[in-house]
């Protein structure tokens, strides 16, 4: 087998950058790219170990540890003890993750790479394989886009399982339960009484209204041109709302209560209203209705 090392050492230090690199993503480091490209080269430094066996005593796990301890240190600075300790979990974590994005693309693209000493090598003949090449020029950076993706899905998914609460909504004798997203980005109000509006989900909920609820919810400017008695015509009001620079109008009822339960502690909301709308509020299912954060947040800083 022929070794090339500058293809070893190139293949290395882009991945060791990547990984620098989504550690200080992660963590909101502001590391500068000169200090992350000196990290990276003491990184790929490693190599060494390919060409030199007698240095193998360098493989073992604690100076790997240590190696790593260095890395992060110049990659980051050193602060304080637990400042270096986070940045090593991590930066082992994102090792961890990514490295089998590593080998997927190995494998997909079939390239003729191989690991030796914990060392990613490339073998073949003349100036290298071409696909091992595709390897470092599309692989790498295609590694590097799935997995700061993913680091930002997973923040997403943390932030609204934290934000997701169990709703309860007492219209008279009917109570409409659903699962509410707190958005704080949520700024409407209606103008007139000043509550704070709450939207739901009528793909979801509309069997749990009369007809007549319905038809106004679809078109708003219906309320008031029918005759209709229906005791719940009393509690329609009119908001309107921007979206995409137009002004628009929402149907909403005023409930006689609204419960908002998180961690199994339930707060009745201040007086507000429920927005009925006829738009998927979460493409995965995750909610159907979306609190204010006035209904929910107001009582938690009140206790």
């Amino acid at each position: 087998m022929t070794l090339y090392l500058d293809v070893i050492w190139f293949l290395n230090f882009c991945i060791d950058y990547v990984l620098i690199s989504l550690t200080a993503y992660v963590l909101k480091r502001n590391a500068s790219k000169k200090r992350i490209l000196l990290a990276s080269l003491l990184a790929s430094s490693y190599v060494i170990l390919v060409v030199y066996p007698e240095l193998m005593v360098f493989s073992q796990p604690l100076v790997k540890f240590l190696l790593s301890i260095a890395i992060m240190i110049t990659a980051f600075g050193f602060k304080r003890i637990r400042f270096v300790v986070k940045n090593v979990a991590m930066f082992y974590f994102v090792s961890f993750v990514t490295g089998g994005g590593i080998f997927a693309l190995h494998y997909f693209m079939q390239s003729e790479a191989v690991i030796m000493n914990g060392v990613i090598s490339t073998k073949s003949t003349g100036m290298g394989d071409p696909v091992s090449w595709l390897f470092v020029a599309a692989g790498v950076p295609a590694l590097w886009y799935f997995s700061k993706k993913r680091v930002d899905d997973i923040t997403v998914e943390k932030m609204d399982s934290n934000s997701l609460v169990k709703v309860k909504i007492s219209i008279g004798e009917v109570i409409i339960y659903a699962n509410g997203l707190i958005d704080t980005g949520n700024k409407l109000y209606d103008p007139i009484s000043k509550m704070p509006v709450m939207v739901l989900d009528m793909n979801i909920h509309s069997s749990e209204f009369p007809e007549a609820i319905q038809t106004a919810a679809r078109d708003v400017m219906s309320i008031g041109t029918e005759d209709n008695d229906h005791p719940w015509i009393s509690r329609l009001r009119i908001v309107p709302y921007r979206s995409v620079g137009h002004q628009q109008f929402l149907a909403c009822l005023k409930p006689d209560r609204i419960e908002i339960e998180k961690d199994g502690i339930a707060v009745c909301s201040p007086p507000g209203l429920v927005g009925l709308s006829w738009t998927s509020l979460s493409s995965e299912g995750q909610f159907d209705a979306i609190v204010h954060p006035k209904m929910y947040l107001q009582h938690v800083q009140a206790s």
